[in-house]
């Protein structure tokens, strides 16, 4: 989905805007510190994923002082019109519409259009641990076959439940909760190595992607290490 226009009501520091986005070419959001050139691009990929790449929490995402917030986004994908528009509310569930129409679950949006962000925080990819691209991974999977966002779900709640009956026990495993124990261990196994499976899978589509990436960074920095060596010889 190729985005055309934003609205923004509520939204962070933004009482009210309406920014008409130029058919292509590269568009550059100017302006001081502090005046919310991040917030339009955090409110975009709201959209896409109902999630701050922040990190933030929904209420952080209310203007102070307002009970919700909406943020509507209209473009076109596939040569057809698309009008996507949620409603933020703190402390409750907002609401997805597309094209005007209510979506019965919030995960059927993803997919909808695609964001991709890149900003200093991703350079924890590199320098970070595991668990940071795992998440990388996860919601790149999702974004490029939404039907994956069931599958990590239900990972999640295998944790959780697994994770919650451990608690319970306090360290004094009887044989009943060995035995449910051993249940969640198997779903645990079974939909972990599903989502395993996707997330290699995923890494082999785009390693090509990433050795011609990787190539060109280092042809560059090998010419311009070329180039300071020629200047100080």
């Amino acid at each position: 989905m190729r985005v055309t226009r934003l609205w923004l009501t509520d939204f962070r520091n933004y009482a009210s805007a309406d920014i008409a986005i130029p058919d292509d070419g590269l568009t550059v959001v100017a302006g001081g510190n502090g005046q919310g050139k991040t917030n339009l691009l955090e409110a975009l990929g709201y959209l896409a994923t109902l999630a701050s790449f922040r990190g933030a929490p929904t209420e952080a995402l209310i203007r102070v002082g307002a009970t919700s917030a909406v943020v509507r986004a209209e473009g076109e994908r596939d040569g057809r019109r698309m009008l996507v528009e949620t409603e933020i509310v703190g402390g409750g569930k907002g609401r997805v519409l597309v094209n005007s129409q209510p979506l019965r679950r919030s995960r059927d949006l993803l997919g909808a259009f695609r964001v991709t962000v890149f900003g200093p925080d991703d350079l924890d990819l590199v320098k970070g641990g595991p668990s940071g691209r795992r998440q990388y991974l996860d919601e790149l999977l999702v974004a490029v076959q939404p039907r994956h966002a069931e599958l990590q779900a239900e990972v999640d709640r295998i944790l959780r439940q697994r994770n919650a009956l451990l608690k319970q026990a306090g360290g004094r495993l009887s044989a009943e909760i060995v035995d449910t124990l051993d249940v969640w261990d198997a779903r645990l196994a079974e939909k972990g190595t599903a989502l395993a499976d996707a997330r290699e899978a995923l890494v082999a589509d785009i390693e090509p992607e990433l050795t011609k990436a990787y190539d060109q960074v280092a042809d560059s920095a090998a010419a311009v290490s070329a180039g300071y060596a020629r200047s100080w010889g």
